[in-house]
């Protein structure tokens, strides 16, 4: 008992050391921005008491259940809608998330990886304009474009954004958490100062930030005012994701039997 009271109380001094810490990073904030930082923070407090306290693989397997029969649609099964109104009722409930933080290190390019040419000059974020466009235009909708930036991507995508002006879309952005790194001597934040953002004491959490960085955004309460209720999430490299009414309106259907 005493051997784990001494580690309990190893963990908890870390824990108090590292709110110390993160409280004199605060200190460093650009102007008017403490107050991002610091909701940010909260959410990489946990993340850090979790790393201290448990161990093991994150998933329990024993605890994984087979799906219910019927579960699984079989895609052929769903239907597609035809009438042109009942698909625009359907697209206003609608927004399209791309996680936009990763560069092109790994295809060999510099800056974002949405800003890489693929086919016929015309890059990922190209591409993905276009395909939100003639949705709306089809249709007569207004489905926006929300990018989820990260502090590796955000300047470099904001840049080239005013090229896509007068189009029939919306794009907003923003930016995912922004976590120190950990000194693996010291188990504190390499970081000593918000005003930098190099890489080697930053980094853009993963994909799994994107619900607790989009509520942070405030983008969560705008579209839900605007009575959007579902959201696609994909990669922006990735072109074969694109929305598919069929599957929307299982969505929308199985929703409205739940009211």
């Amino acid at each position: 008992m005493g051997d784990f009271s001494e580690v309990d109380h190893q963990r908890q001094t870390t824990v108090d050391s590292l709110h110390q810490e993160l409280q004199k990073l605060l200190q460093t904030a650009p102007g008017g921005k403490a107050d991002i930082f610091r909701t940010e923070f909260e959410s990489y407090k946990r993340l850090f008491h979790r790393f201290l306290h448990e161990s093991g693989s994150a998933i329990q397997w024993g605890n994984i259940q087979k799906l219910p029969d019927n579960a699984v649609l079989n895609y052929d099964s769903l239907k597609t809608p035809t009438e042109k109104e009942a698909i625009a009722q359907m697209l206003r409930k609608l927004v399209v998330v791309k996680l936009n933080g990763g560069l092109g290190t790994s295809m060999g390019c510099t800056g974002p990886k949405s800003l890489i040419q693929v086919r016929n000059d015309l890059t990922f974020l190209d591409l993905t304009v276009h395909q939100i466009e003639q949705l709306n235009v089809t249709y007569g909708t207004d489905v926006p474009l929300v990018l989820m930036n990260s502090f590796n991507t955000n300047d470099d995508t904001a840049k080239v954004l005013h090229k896509y002006r007068g189009r029939r879309l919306r794009i907003v952005t923003f930016q995912q958490s922004r976590y120190p790194r950990i000194d693996r001597e010291t188990l504190m934040p390499a970081a000593k100062n918000l005003s930098t953002s190099a890489n080697e004491v930053w980094y853009p959490p993963g994909h799994g930030d994107f619900y607790q960085a989009f509520y942070n955004s405030g983008l969560l309460d705008q579209f839900l005012q605007e009575g959007r209720e579902f959201c696609f999430l994909s990669n922006i490299d990735n072109l074969g994701a694109t929305v598919d009414l069929s599957e929307l309106c299982v969505c929308v259907s199985v929703f409205l039997l739940r009211l």
